[in-house]
């Protein structure tokens, strides 16, 4: 019996069948792998890309923001006549109305990106620190220093009071450390990151902003 089992194996007809057979078996297993593998590369590609773009978005928005409120601040400061100061300050507010008008649209894209729990993280540093710690108090002091603008002296004693140059460094520390925080974490909302690069990456976040944003 075990000698008919023997021959009936070394038939070519059985060792066609099932090289066929496995071939089959084999190579679909492989396509699919490599299919895999570059279906992955093409998402790490496309988030790279978003990731790349959003952020693009966002640091142009505050880095517009902050140069016309430095402009604003250079011309309050100085013996700038009426004009210049109008004009400057019509530039400011264009800045202002283009990020209040594109803010939606960039959080988004970043809540696209983002898990939940990291997009709350990076939703609830540009709402609370960079808008309701930076950017809001800058307007004000830049309003009211307006205001004493046939008076330089109070003008200049109002910017100091309400520590617009501190605004200012904080205003560029915290768009990069909110900028940064994404660009980490957008890598994370996949499934070829570990749990543990994740926890590095958000506890990485997290401290960068508490650092960096008031």
């Amino acid at each position: 019996m075990s000698e008919d089992r023997t021959t009936w194996l070394k038939h070519p007809l059985v060792n066609m069948v099932i090289g066929f057979f496995l071939t089959g078996v084999l190579g679909t297993a492989l396509t699919q792998h490599f299919l895999d593998e570059r279906e992955q590369e093409r998402m790490r590609a496309q988030v790279a890309l978003d990731t790349k773009q959003a952020i693009q978005q966002f640091s142009k928005l505050n880095e517009e923001r902050m140069v016309r409120a430095k402009m604003m601040l250079t011309a309050l400061r100085s013996t700038s006549d009426p004009d210049e100061v109008k004009t400057i300050r019509q530039e400011y507010e264009k800045a202002y109305v283009a990020w209040s008008v594109e803010r939606p649209g960039t959080l988004l894209l970043f809540r696209n990106l983002l898990s939940s729990e990291n997009y709350q993280l990076v939703e609830t540093g540009i709402r609370e620190s960079l808008v309701g710690k930076i950017f809001d108090p800058i307007r004000l002091c830049m309003m009211t220093a307006l205001g004493h603008r046939d008076d330089r002296a109070a003008a200049n004693e109002s910017l100091e009071a309400c520590g617009i140059d501190e605004l200012l460094k904080h205003s560029s520390t915290c768009s990069l450390a909110l900028a940064a925080a994404v660009s980490d974490l957008a890598g994370t909302h996949s499934q070829w990151v570990t749990t543990e690069d994740i926890s590095k990456l958000q506890k990485q976040a997290r401290d960068s902003i508490a650092k960096l944003c008031p």
